[in-house]
């Protein structure tokens, strides 16, 4: 039992230096923006190293950025280009976006609760202080990568035995298929930021990452407020494009 630790240092070192040794041929560009990673087999032998040890080392080079993962497909080096760019000015759900660039897309539900409503988001809602609000917390994954955490509150009296499971995946399909609500459009605020200790752990991100804040206000299509979301996007694994015409 004594010697549990030191073996695990050890592998942890490995794994570090596996990272490391890759991180170095991305950035030095000999593994290019766009290159293939050679399969597991192949660069494991070539380093001399485990699969599982190459496993890991590059599951932490896709939580920095580096690589992204295609299912079915293998490791591409990203360098520091977004994962994912999607434009802002059609209403889009985050995981059509994700699916758009080609990438697996997947929602993980991390919060959901039934609250009362502070003031300044019952003002945003057109509904009373206190009036119960759905909060639903889920955070959004592009070929295993987190790329946004995003924050959906509804009011309790729109909708009747709520269920988040049908609704995570996309907000605005699953309260048009389940709940009747029809969201047509929505005023938006882009906000810059970084992200404090809460948001970095979820996001998987250090402290103090500029992060991009996308605060909405949604309607239906008779003018009610029915949607009230903030989404935190960490820089350079998601970008948007706005166009702006005369």
């Amino acid at each position: 039992m004594a010697n549990a630790p030191v073996q695990n240092d050890r592998y942890s070192s490995l794994i570090y230096r596996i990272q490391n040794e890759l991180k170095s041929r991305i950035l030095n560009g000999d593994i290019r923006p766009g290159d293939k990673l050679p399969s597991e087999p192949e660069l494991a032998q070539e380093l001399g190293v485990s699969r599982n040890s190459l496993r890991e080392a590059i599951g932490l080079l896709q939580k920095e950025g580096l690589l992204l993962k295609r299912h079915g497909v293998g490791n591409f080096v990203t360098e520091w280009r977004p994962i994912v760019r999607g434009g802002i000015e059609k209403l889009t759900g985050i995981t059509e976006f994700i699916k758009a660039q080609g990438l697996k897309a997947e929602s993980k539900i991390t919060c959901f609760k039934v609250s009362r409503c502070e003031d300044g988001i019952c003002e945003r809602l057109d509904i009373n202080i206190g009036d119960e609000v759905l909060l639903l917390e889920t955070t959004k994954y592009a070929s295993e990568v987190p790329v946004a955490l995003c924050m959906d509150i509804i009011p309790k009296a729109l909708v009747e035995d709520f269920d988040p499971s049908k609704i995570h995946n996309s907000v605005f399909e699953g309260l048009r298929v389940h709940y009747g609500i029809d969201i047509r459009y929505a005023e938006c605020d882009l906000i810059p930021m970084l992200s404090d200790g809460e948001l970095s752990e979820k996001l998987d991100v250090p402290v103090s990452t500029p992060l991009l804040l996308l605060e909405q206000l949604h309607y239906d299509f008779q003018s009610r407020r029915v949607l009230y979301s903030r989404s935190y996007f960490p820089s350079g694994r998601f970008t948007f494009k706005l166009i702006r015409r005369c």
